[in-house]
């Protein structure tokens, strides 16, 4: 068994998803790296084979999470209103169990080459037309208003950017719950009742 071996290169996405989220890919050199995990370049290069494929696992990691989750909710055929909130709800979890990951995703996927980058943005279509598929069948049953659908293009910079400027102490449920009410009084075709005190 390679228990062990996974434990090891489970460490090394972890420690390096932490430094190139704070430093930034290139800002992050192979001895930080090495100092990071306890490993010797050997024993690093044992688990990965170049600094490019570390980024691309990181990167592959929470889309690929959200990728399946958000397959169960769409699939559990609730109202779109219900798979709206899932997906909102899902998408804040994910953001709080990876949040370094997810930074990554948003601001080094240029840092990949072609075939890396493509393959990321195509998984990042993938879960975003989930998310603009649900808002079309909204709109066709009534449930939410005609609205233009290009920013679904924003809703990972809407999620990452809230929980990245509030990383210190912020409630995941809170920011996920505020981020989806805004959202989800902007779409909706009938006014829904508020659901938290409002601001003076």
């Amino acid at each position: 068994m390679s228990s062990r071996g996974d434990d090891t290169r489970a460490r090394i996405l972890r420690e390096s998803a932490e430094l190139f989220a704070r430093q930034g890919y290139y800002g992050t050199g192979l001895s930080e790296l090495l100092s990071a995990v306890g490993l010797h370049k050997g024993g690093f290069y044992h688990h990965i084979s170049s600094k490019e494929d570390l980024l691309l696992e990181i990167m592959l990691n929470p889309i690929d999470r959200v990728l399946e989750s958000s397959r169960a909710i769409v699939e559990a055929g609730t109202t779109p209103t219900g798979t709206l909130q899932s997906l909102g709800t899902d998408l804040g979890h994910a953001m709080a169990e990876n949040l370094s990951a997810w930074t990554i995703f948003l601001r080094e996927y240029s840092s990949l080459g072609p075939a890396g980058r493509e393959r990321v943005l195509a998984l990042r279509r993938a879960y975003l037309d989930r998310w603009r598929d649900v808002l079309e069948k909204g709109i066709a049953s009534g449930e939410f208003r005609p609205v233009d659908l290009a920013f679904v293009e924003s809703i990972f910079g809407l999620f990452i950017y809230t929980f990245v400027w509030n990383r210190e102490g912020a409630d995941a449920r809170s920011m996920t719950k505020s981020i989806m009410d805004v959202l989800m009084h902007g779409v909706s075709a009938v006014p829904l009742p508020p659901t938290a005190p409002q601001g003076g």
